[in-house]
């Protein structure tokens, strides 16, 4: 079975939402940081590729010492061999959606375009996917602009770009007028907020990493806040930190922030009721 390779490590989360029927189980994917090179790539290409390629080889194991996770010839794979691995992974677990907050290119380049858009096209099961800060706001058959809705039984997972550690005005209006709907969503993203109630716990953070309430940007600090008090936002699923974090930003209202994909990091999240 895929789920005892030894590239993986596995973190199971909880997120309760009174009224929710049964267990839905969904598969968390972020910063996997695919680069690819195919007959089309040019020399220029090629050497980027191969920079990257060992430039990764080198943080994914500064980050997994930094946050005490699993590092160790398992994983220690190319990026595009983890994804790939990941990919295989969810289509043996069947997981009712799989979600990916962002970073799954590198960056922006033809050959790992391509190849995301075929491959995402063959993938058979539902996936909700939101661009990180290292790729553009959309790619066509991925990831789209603008706020996405996942429609589950009796809750939602939406989609919000915050890859820039703010969130646009058209996507802060349509994030609101889905919450008016009465429907408990769930926000997948990627970037994480500090608040003044999780701001000790991240302190150690990089502010690189995260935006909070003292924002100089008026949407970031409106996004925040939407979160905080709209009682229809249940909770946040992210990435960018190359770190497992699970914690609250409000009482009651978890956040996931999940580690790199690259290294073998998966989150496995079950929505229920109480």
């Amino acid at each position: 079975m895929m789920k005892d390779d030894k590239f993986f490590w596995f973190k199971e989360n909880r997120i309760v939402i009174p009224g929710v029927k049964g267990e839905h189980v969904f598969m968390h994917l972020t910063d996997s940081h695919i680069d690819v090179v195919d007959e089309l790539s040019t020399p220029e290409e090629r050497e980027k590729y191969d920079y990257q390629h060992e430039l990764w080889a080198k943080y994914k194991k500064v980050f997994a010492d930094k946050n005490n996770e699993p590092y160790g010839e398992p994983q220690m794979i190319p990026m595009l061999e983890a994804f790939e691995k990941a990919l295989a992974l969810a289509e043996e677990l069947q997981p009712e959606a799989l979600l990916m907050s962002g970073d799954i290119l590198d960056n922006m380049h033809p050959a790992g375009e391509r190849y995301l858009v075929k491959r995402m096209a063959e993938y058979p099961g539902p996936f909700l996917c939101v661009p990180g800060n290292h790729e553009d706001p959309a790619l066509p058959g991925v990831w789209e602009m603008g706020v996405r809705p996942l429609e589950c039984e009796g809750f939602r997972i939406v989609g919000v770009d915050d890859s820039r550690l703010t969130v646009s005005a058209e996507d802060l209006a349509a994030l609101k007028a889905l919450c008016d709907e009465g429907i408990p969503i769930i926000i997948l993203c990627h970037a994480p907020f500090a608040t003044s109630y999780c701001k000790e716990e991240m302190s150690s953070w990089d502010p690189y990493f995260y935006f909070g309430e003292d924002a100089e940007d008026e949407n970031a600090r409106a996004f925040i806040e939407l979160c905080k008090t709209n009682d229809m936002i249940k909770a946040v699923i992210c990435g960018h930190v190359h770190g497992y974090h699970a914690l609250e930003f409000v009482p009651g209202k978890p956040m996931i922030v999940g580690s790199q994909g690259h290294a073998g990091a998966v989150d496995i999240v079950t929505v229920a009721g109480e």
